[in-house]
């Protein structure tokens, strides 16, 4: 007996929009980060500390680029698998 296996094309597709709004959210959130850590190498905060806030924003606003491009993956791949399933049901749908 062969594996009944069913796609909700409906819920993959929602799930790559919500990667894609979760990484866009990330873009923002980077973009503020560098923008105050621009802020405190201006002048905002002086002397060590300032120094050492901007370093630790300009560290974050990187790894949040990078995460936000992992989800851009993320929904990316999951695009390309409905995209495969429906290829396959179509394939599958014309042998009857």
């Amino acid at each position: 007996m062969a594996d009944v296996i069913r796609v909700n094309y409906q819920a993959l597709e929602d799930m790559a929009r919500q990667c894609d709004a979760a990484a866009q959210r990330l873009v923002q959130s980077s973009t503020t980060a560098q923008k105050m850590a621009n802020q405190m190498q201006n002048g905002a905060l002086q002397g060590k500390p300032g120094e050492t806030f901007s370093m630790a924003l300009g560290i974050f606003a990187s790894r949040v680029m990078k995460l936000s491009e992992k989800y851009r993956e993320e929904a990316k791949d999951i695009r390309a698998a409905i995209q495969d399933m429906q290829r396959a049901d179509q394939a599958a749908g014309q042998k009857f």
